[in-house]
């Protein structure tokens, strides 16, 4: 009688310890193929986490720039507006003095003998209205008048000779003159 004897079976035993050594290597890759996604998937959240923080700041930043930006301009605005006032302010405050120059100039041009009755401005434009002793006196008075650094365009427009008034004969006369004024007007005035 013949026995059967595998004298193999190591072989067998030997395949069915590589099958269960592929499979647990192959169960072992994919547990560690899913931890290492899982793990860089963690680490994509966290950077992409860190980029939003990122893009918050810079936005947040951004608006405060705006924000600043925003009030320069308007800070620009309240300054030009306030320029705007004070150049106002300014030319009404020359425009106030200029009366009171040429009432401190109008003294030193108009020499003794020589009376004003009446004096109208409109602007810089004005005119003299009066009576004089003698036409030597209003040859004085036209002459410095046209001296003055102040005066321009000086026109006599007319002068009437033997006009009665107070009881005695004057010469009437009307003359009209540019008057720009000096800021340093005053100052000279006094020195």
């Amino acid at each position: 009688m013949l026995h059967r004897i595998n004298l193999m079976a190591w072989r067998d035993q030997q395949r069915c310890e590589h099958r269960k050594r592929f499979v647990q290597l192959l169960i072992l890759g994919l547990i560690v193929g899913i931890g290492l996604q899982w793990v860089g998937s963690l680490y994509i959240q966290s950077q992409q986490q860190v980029q939003q923080a990122r893009i918050s700041y810079l936005d947040k930043h951004i608006a405060e720039l705006d924000n600043r930006l925003d009030s320069l301009a308007q800070a620009k605005e309240d300054r030009a507006s306030v320029i705007a006032r004070l150049a106002v302010v300014e030319r009404l405050q020359m425009g106030r003095s200029k009366t009171t120059e040429l009432m401190n100039l109008i003294p030193q041009l108009i020499p003794q003998g020589v009376y004003v009755d009446k004096m109208t401005m409109a602007g810089s434009q004005l005119e003299i209205a009066g009576i004089s002793d003698s036409t030597a006196r209003l040859a004085t008075m036209l002459d410095n008048l046209e001296r003055s650094p102040w005066l321009s365009s000086v026109e006599m427009h007319s002068i009437v000779h033997n006009k009665e008034r107070f009881g005695k004969t004057f010469q009437t006369f009307r003359v009209s003159f540019l008057f720009t004024p000096s800021l340093n007007l005053a100052e000279e005035s006094d020195g």
